[in-house]
């Protein structure tokens, strides 16, 4: 027997360690060329929202796009997959998961790059206009490709896969956000942190066991069968990525504007699809909602959780298999998602509402999102933590 003990958990939190080191030497790089706009509000709520999934709210370093791209194709592709039935997502190995998610996110970048090079001012001397914004785009679409590869790479090498990198720019940003902004004298926002604190944990900590029967288990443990949701379906899930998908309504519009520029209705729609417009609050808050009842549906998708329990012969305690056992799962996962959605957006629907009535400053408007993001990062991260623990702890009898 090999009793030496393997160290899966220091090797990966070393390697996590170095992604974090490598994407934070990348943020200090600077854009060539580009020029600091003193016109740019880096405190805004559309600003900070940004630093979510780049950290790098004034937009001038390799890693403007930071890893939206990644997060945005990581969406669009499982929801691709999503709607395939289980046999044919059988047949789609990791790496072709893996492979499509970064050709998505190419196109990703490349439009996000092309879209943001125009926002950003220039030096005069650094050269011909066209020539300084090609290589902007070149090193913003270098730099989403290099934190999709460290993501992709920390997911099977590291803890966490994208969420370090979350994790560290919330932090940075939050942290630099409190000071500038005097953060604990708006007593309303602070109690609204505490409670989107509280409210996320409970969340992400706490299930639902529907008791089961299983016709395979006649033992003392047969009564102790029963399958979990969490009150939370997908966690802090849906306000992560409708931070990075409401980017992509946000380019898109922008870009129409610089193609029609004398397009009035497409001006004002630009004008107001930021997070201090009711326009912009109205479309983020719906996307919270949506992407909640979305994932839930198709990542837990009770329709084939019902039809595999069928087939094994193993049915809820008190309930037919089939249709009813398919309602009723249905209803617990649209219930929650909507619930878990509606909190999450209801705070922030209160606190982008203070924003807009000025009674705290803009920059903290997305404090309650970020404490969210940050506790339902932390109880995921020692989750799988514990997980590699106990697994360094009885590897050797394997």
């Amino acid at each position: 027997m090999d009793m030496r003990q393997p160290h899966e958990l220091r090797n990966r939190l070393l390697f996590t360690f170095l992604v974090v080191a490598a994407y934070m030497l990348c943020r200090s790089i600077l854009l060539y060329g580009v020029a600091a706009d003193e016109t740019t509000d880096a405190s805004g709520a559309q600003y900070f929202l940004s630093t979510l999934v780049s950290g790098d709210r004034y937009r001038m370093t390799v890693m403007a796009l930071g890893i939206a791209p990644y997060l945005n194709a990581s969406l669009l592709v499982q929801i691709i997959f999503a709607f395939r039935n289980s046999t044919s997502r059988a047949k789609i190995s990791k790496i072709q998961s893996d492979r499509w998610m970064r050709w998505v996110s190419v196109v990703f970048s490349v439009v996000m790059a092309i879209v943001q090079s125009y926002g950003l001012s220039y030096r005069p001397d650094a050269g011909p206009l066209w020539l300084v914004r090609t290589i902007v785009i070149l090193e913003m679409f270098g730099g989403a490709m290099l934190a999709s590869l460290m993501c992709l790479q920390n997911e099977r090498h590291g803890v966490g896969a994208s969420m370090p990198i979350i994790l560290l720019n919330i932090a940075l940003s939050l942290f630099q956000n409190m000071s500038a902004n005097h953060f604990f004298e708006f007593p309303a926002i602070a109690i609204l942190c505490l409670v989107a604190i509280a409210g996320t944990a409970y969340m992400e900590n706490s299930m639902i066991k529907v008791p089961l029967q299983r016709v395979s288990i006649h033992n003392v443990h047969a009564d102790q069968n029963y399958l979990a949701y969490k009150r939370a379906p997908m966690g802090i899930m849906p306000v992560m990525f409708a931070s990075s998908a409401f980017l992509l309504p946000y380019y898109l519009v922008h870009m129409l504007v610089s193609f029609y520029p004398q397009n009035a209705a497409l001006v004002s729609i630009s004008d107001n699809m930021v997070l201090t417009r009711p326009l912009g609050v109205a479309v983020y808050l719906v996307l919270i909602v949506v992407l909640a009842v979305l994932f839930s549906f198709l990542m837990l998708n009770p329709r084939e959780t019902a039809h595999q329990m069928q087939r094994n012969g193993d049915s809820i305690v008190g309930m037919y298999a089939g249709e009813q056992t398919r309602r009723f799962l249905t209803g617990i996962v649209l219930r929650w998602s909507l619930i878990s959605g509606m909190l999450q957006a209801c705070c922030m629907a209160v606190s982008l509402a203070l924003s807009m009535r000025e009674m705290i400053p803009a920059a903290l408007a997305m404090n309650p999102t970020s404490m969210m993001i940050i506790t339902s990062i932390v109880c995921s991260l020692v989750q799988e933590i514990a997980s590699y623990y106990r697994y360094d702890a009885y590897r050797f009898f394997m």
